[in-house]
């Protein structure tokens, strides 16, 4: 459950991050490119922060069983 937010909050982070790139590219902005690069990394590591923590409330449903 937490790990699937994350996870979502990755992927918008993600592409938010992808629009602000291709803003900057299309301006000419380096700075909002790289901001825009900067976001992308941002949300890939929440997302994948997000898949640890969903692995991890598996694995914690799965020995209480």
């Amino acid at each position: 459950m937490a790990g699937e937010k994350e996870q979502l909050k990755g992927m918008g982070e993600r592409l938010e991050g992808k629009a602000e790139e291709f803003k900057g590219e299309l301006v000419g902005d380096t700075e909002a490119k790289r901001q825009g690069k900067l976001d992308q990394l941002k949300g890939n590591l929440r997302e994948a922060w997000g898949n640890v923590k969903e692995k991890a409330e598996e694995l914690k449903r799965d020995m209480e069983r």
